[in-house]
């Protein structure tokens, strides 16, 4: 396991030092030069989080020896490196080191398995050859996927894909597997036997066929994913998504983009008396940015269907929620800065309660690197089975400046605020008294590199 990691250590460093020039932002694999040396792309981050409580509720404790409070400093580093070695093929590695917590991971520790260890993962393994003129390819391995919405599926996996692409249209197909924690094996068993002892019984699949075509001044992205979902043993689940997006400026200053997602699907043996479930359900999104050379303004409107929580009527529409959306609340959605991954919305799709989510972000740029900027947000359940009778999840708000030394490379972000909760969101979040909706309040810092 060391040598694995020294070996791609040193690969990555070998790239680094070589490499004549840098080559793009993070999650943009960087633009390489048919046989010369790869290109290297890095996004690195030193991240400082605080916030007076993990859930609603402050009341103190009998016993809490640890405290309520949440806090730590963790520094994370995604070194990449995209290489054409010929004019039809391209190959791109990305290797994330982190988070690496400032009060646990110990440089000094030998043992590779311990907790106080550097975590290593490897996110990006993948090819992609195409025809020497470039419209027909495939690319192959982990890679970071999403649907056009986001909404449905957005998180790494293993994929292969063809695709046809001309001027600027594009067709693409393409089959994978989502990691799950379903294991056909039981027992202890060598690596010799681990490949003999997987199979194809209890694995998630995921299967789409998507493109992307000039529509009038913006661009439309349908798609269609069917996720066969068997990690339940005799409960398979089958999801067909009809997700779309379309973004297009709105005049010089102002932009606009709207996703929509429509969900059927069948869930077997889930039901009453071990019968069937029919699952529809639905989603969508509208966001409007403008942004003129002093001021910005954001707007953001999410919803996704509910449940009723009745057993007997064999269906379901609650929807399927990847956890990602574009609004800009770090705690009723998903903290971009940093993820903390326990957003309220993932909470609230978890129990197929529905969700309202209406949020508005304002900003101002005294000068070219500064930006300030207030976010206010509000949320509701759209069924309230599960949140005995409360619906309001609470009204969020956030003050923050970015410092940009140097434009799209080096940002200092210092960010806070909090939520004040409705009852449903302690309904969904509490661990004791489930009617508390005491204010939770957080801050956050970070310094963030990208080349």
């Amino acid at each position: 396991m060391k040598r694995m990691h020294a070996i791609a250590a040193g690969i990555l460093l070998l790239g680094m030092l070589l490499t004549p020039a840098f080559g793009a932002t993070a999650g943009e694999p960087a633009a390489a030069t048919e046989n010369l040396l790869p290109a290297f792309d890095i996004f690195f981050q030193t991240y400082f989080y605080a916030a007076n409580d993990r859930d609603f509720d402050r009341t103190e404790p009998l016993y809490e020896a640890n405290g309520q409070s949440v806090g730590y400093v963790l520094t994370t580093m995604r070194p990449g490196l995209t290489w054409r070695p010929a004019e039809i093929l391209t190959l791109r590695y990305q290797l994330e080191v982190g988070d690496n917590l400032w009060s646990r991971n110990d440089p000094y520790g030998d043992d590779p398995y311990s907790e106080e260890t550097a975590v290593f993962r490897h996110k990006e393994i993948w090819a992609e050859a195409t025809t020497p003129n470039g419209r027909l390819g495939t690319r192959l391995g982990f890679q970071y996927f999403y649907d056009p919405t986001h909404l449905v599926i957005d998180r790494h996996i293993g994929l292969a894909t063809a695709f046809y692409q001309v001027g600027g249209q594009q067709v693409t197909v393409g089959a994978g597997q989502i990691p799950d924690q379903v294991y056909e094996g039981f027992g202890e068993e060598t690596d010799g036997l681990r490949l003999s002892a997987n199979n194809f019984e209890q694995d998630n699949f995921l299967f789409g066929a998507w493109s992307r075509h000039p529509l009038g001044a913006g661009v439309l992205s349908p798609g269609v994913f069917f996720n066969w979902d068997k990690t339940e043993v005799d409960r398979p689940k089958g999801v067909l998504s009809v997700a779309a997006n379309y973004h297009a400026p709105l005049g010089p200053i102002v932009k606009l983009d709207v996703d929509l997602v429509g969900q059927y699907g069948q869930y077997l043996r889930a039901g009453l008396d071990n019968r069937d479930v029919t699952m529809l359900a639905g989603a969508a999104q509208a966001n409007v940015d403008a942004e003129w050379r002093l001021i910005g303004l954001r707007y953001n409107l999410l919803a996704f269907t509910a449940d009723d929580g009745d057993k007997l009527d064999q269906f379901d529409t609650g929807f399927r929620y990847s956890g990602w959306s574009k609004s800009a609340t770090l705690i009723l959605s998903l903290n971009e800065l940093h993820d903390q991954y326990d957003n309220v919305d993932e909470r609230v799709a978890a129990q197929d309660a529905g969700l309202f989510l209406a949020d508005q972000e304002f900003a101002v740029k005294p000068t070219e690197d500064v930006r300030l900027f207030l976010t206010l947000g509000a949320g509701f359940v759209l069924d309230d089975t599960n949140t005995d009778g409360e619906s309001y999840l609470g009204t969020e708000g956030q003050f923050g400046v970015a410092w940009s030394p140097i434009q799209k490379h080096l940002t200092f972000s210092l960010i806070g605020g909090g939520l004040l909760p409705g009852e449903a969101a302690g309904q969904l979040q509490n661990a004791i008294d489930k009617t508390a909706h005491d204010p939770l309040y957080q801050g956050q810092a970070a310094m963030t590199v990208t080349y």
